[in-house]
């Protein structure tokens, strides 16, 4: 293969007429392609090691924003910078040529008497055995995507192979990795894609440094789930942005399938865990037990997990990800998952970091067990207070006054709040009255507030609590029977 065109020979040839002006320190960058862009941010539309022609639209006027938009240009590899002298650029500052001089950028200034098309013939010409190349291994590509119909397994090593990379495709809000390659994302890798600004348009490039002789660069996907495609190039240079964006929209192809296939391992296990908790298995518990086994819930125990509701499907996502079997559904304010009794200690693992605080039931046999699972890991769950970071299992749980199953929270509820947990309306004020007066300290002013009652209305009702329960607000044993009574309902 011929060596590629640099940006020295475009301003050695007298008939193009171009002459630095200003980072001259980067003549030897190679230039593979030249094209025309008067849009804002050229970098959507160029990539690496190709040269930006403009007559000056896209520059900006103010010193401050040229300075930017030199340094966006080099972030993301083009050649250089040429500007037609037409006149219809902003007076290029001093600002924006002392930072193309840091950054050994080149800025060249064209002839009018020039047309861009000359420049881009010549570029073309020198790089044609490289555009032959290019086109030589585009025909692999789509060989791949051919042969992954037949062997999906093996498309992302094919691709390797064929780019000379090591590559990993990456879940772009919780880091996980949807298609595993060769690289192998470290923790700073994936901190970074999840906390990635803005969405990367085609032909951008936002490197990132895995290590010092390292560099990985992660390109947005156009798929329809939000992914990034992380690459690092074995040899050591950046793919072009011609064979990037047709690996991408290669990938892309391969990110929906996975994705369809996962999201309705997802949808399944939440149809079947939503109608256990609701006690519609369909016509019998053998359906149920096959509805599992195809979701790979399998095995001689099992284990339900509790978190708080706010990253649900962060959470299912990470888990379908990580091979980790599961049924999931937001539950009461909670976000329950059933898994393999195994894969516990990994799941909270996993998720720990994203939830903080994490409710495990003891470890169950059957389907018939898997309701009251759910309420023992979220009744751990709440004995873990906000702010705290852990993982609470039920059967660690001390208090002595905690219920050990259904059967003992009802007890304790109908030894204690009686009449007032019913679903009739007026007794169901009521309960949600004396839970919301506890959960509030007794303060009147702020349980009145946060039920939207006079006071007077708030007096009556506790009043009506004592009478029903015959209990006393302002006695301490009363007060805290009363409180676990309340917290025991969640376990119902």
């Amino acid at each position: 293969m011929n060596e590629p065109l640099r940006i020295r020979s475009l301003t050695d040839i007298p008939a193009l007429g171009s002459r630095v002006v200003a980072g001259a320190g980067g003549l030897d960058r190679e230039v593979v392609w030249a094209h025309s862009c008067e849009m804002p941010d050229p970098t959507q539309w160029l990539g690496p090691d190709e040269l930006l022609m403009t007559v000056g639209l896209c520059v900006p006027s103010a010193a401050e924003e040229q300075v930017s938009f030199i340094g966006r240009l080099d972030d993301s590899r083009l050649a250089a910078i040429a500007i037609g002298d037409e006149l219809m650029s902003p007076p290029l500052s001093q600002a924006m040529l002392d930072e193309a001089d840091r950054r050994g950028f080149p800025i060249l200034l064209i002839s009018h008497k020039v047309p861009f098309a000359a420049i881009g013939r010549t570029v073309a010409a020198a790089n044609s055995s490289i555009q032959t190349q290019q086109m030589l291994t585009l025909n692999r590509l789509y060989r791949v995507l051919i042969d992954q119909v037949v062997e999906p397994e093996t498309f992302v090593s094919k691709l390797e192979a064929v780019f000379s990379v090591n590559m990993c495709v990456l879940d772009a809000k919780t880091g996980a990795t949807l298609l595993a390659g060769m690289l192998v994302p470290d923790e700073d890798l994936v901190t970074r894609v999840r906390h990635r600004t803005g969405v990367d348009a085609p032909g951008h490039a936002d490197r990132l440094r895995k290590a010092a002789k390292d560099e990985v660069s992660v390109w947005k996907i156009p798929s329809q789930h939000d992914a990034v495609l992380a690459i690092s190039e074995q040899g050591g240079e950046m793919l072009d942005s011609f064979t990037a964006l047709h690996l991408r929209d290669a990938v892309a192809v391969e990110v929906d399938r996975v994705m369809a296939a996962k999201l309705g391992l997802i949808a399944r296990g939440t149809q079947l865990i939503a109608s256990i908790l609701i006690g519609q298995t369909g016509t019998g518990t053998g359906n149920t037990a096959q509805a599992a086994k195809d979701l790979g819930l399998v095995g001689m125990e099992f284990a339900a997990l509790a978190v708080p509701a706010d990253a649900a499907e962060e959470i299912q996502l990470l888990l379908v990800l990580a091979g980790i079997a599961n049924a999931s559904v937001e539950h009461h304010g909670q976000f329950v998952c059933w898994i393999n009794g195994r894969d516990t200690k990994t799941a909270c693992e996993l998720l720990l970091p994203l939830c903080q605080r994490i409710g495990v039931s003891t470890t169950f046999t059957g389907i018939r067990d898997v309701r009251d699972a759910v309420r023992s890991a979220a009744w751990a769950l709440g004995s873990v207070r906000e702010g705290e970071r852990r993982v609470a299992y039920y059967g660690d749980v001390e208090l002595s006054l905690l219920p050990r199953s259904a059967a003992e929270a009802r007890e304790v509820v109908r030894k204690v709040l009686g009449s007032l947990f019913t679903e009739s309306g007026e007794r169901t004020r009521l309960f949600e009255t004396l839970r919301c007066f506890l959960e509030h300290d007794r303060n009147w002013s702020a349980t009145s507030t946060a039920l939207g009652i006079h006071r007077q209305t708030l007096v009556y009702r506790l009043q009506r609590i004592e009478a029903e329960t015959g209990r006393s607000l302002k006695n301490t044993r009363d007060l805290s029977e009363m409180w676990i009574a309340c917290a025991a309902t969640d376990f119902l």
